[in-house]
């Protein structure tokens, strides 16, 4: 189900999702849904469906890790789960690997940051922690996405070692990853394979800029994924990517930079 609207229109869409829930009575094996679902629509969908087999979230940023992670257990035979967008961390990873053994698609994917790759040397960008929780708990994988995620190369090897049915990988946007020969190497193996640098134009979602004021020279602007700005990252764009930190310290105001950033969008 897509969903944009307000909140009325977002109880409607909750109250439909409900609906279908109950008319499925216990048969559902697939649910999908954007903006949305709330801990409460999803705790609802897992006292119903134990039959589920397929679940996917975009954009459901009123969905908690506890609640996912609550979900999950009452869905043994999941096999597909996608989290894109949504305001999940990745200490979620390992409780969905657990609670779901025949888990063979996997994708969570994160708001990646036009300027991430200026940003990817601070400290703190880097984080194997969900990384390390798939490479542990889901052998079963053949289909995995971490696009912009923060995994670092000591996690994706984790993964490579111990997923060993992995088919298809999509690490695009993963500006902590260092292709390096060993890397390589250990990818090798995989028919399908996507990059960090790989193009992004078929992605469904667009791309998201936030500059913190955490960073030096940063603001905080924040355009949306619908924005018109932004229907594309082009290829022109990524290859400037690695010149954006140096292009931050002599930023002089916001609006400039927000001129400077979009002028060949």
């Amino acid at each position: 189900m897509t969903h944009h609207g307000d909140i009325l229109e977002t109880e409607e869409a909750e109250a439909m999702a409900r609906a279908a829930v109950d008319r499925a009575a216990g048969t559902l094996q697939s649910f999908c849904a954007d903006t949305f679902v709330t801990d409460s629509l999803l705790s609802y969908i897992s006292g119903r469906a134990p039959s589920l087999k397929s679940l996917q979230l975009s954009m459901c940023d009123e969905v908690s890790n506890e609640a996912l992670a609550e979900a999950v257990k009452s869905f043994p035979q999941l096999e597909e789960l996608e989290i894109t967008f949504c305001s999940l961390n990745s200490n979620v990873c390992e409780s969905v690997g657990r609670a779901c053994p025949h888990l063979k698609s996997f994708r969570l994917n994160e708001r990646w940051t036009i300027l991430q790759r200026g940003f990817a040397a601070f400290e703190g960008m880097d984080d194997d922690t969900g990384a390390l929780g798939i490479a542990s708990s889901m052998p079963e994988l053949r289909d995995l996405q971490l696009i912009g995620n923060n995994l670092t190369n000591t996690g994706l090897a984790a993964i490579l070692d111990h997923c060993p049915r992995l088919e298809s990988l999509d690490v695009r946007r993963c500006c902590n990853l260092q292709m390096d020969d060993a890397l390589r190497s250990k990818c090798a193996r995989i028919g399908n394979l996507r990059l960090p640098r790989d193009p992004i134009t078929d992605f469904k979602y667009r791309a998201y800029l936030a500059i913190s004021d955490d960073y030096p020279g940063g603001s905080d602007i924040e355009v949306d994924m619908y924005d018109d700005l932004l229907d594309v990252v082009t290829d022109e764009e990524d290859a400037e990517f690695d010149d954006m930190a140096d292009y931050i310290d002599g930023v002089g105001s916001d609006a400039d930079m927000y001129d400077d950033v979009f002028d060949d969008v």
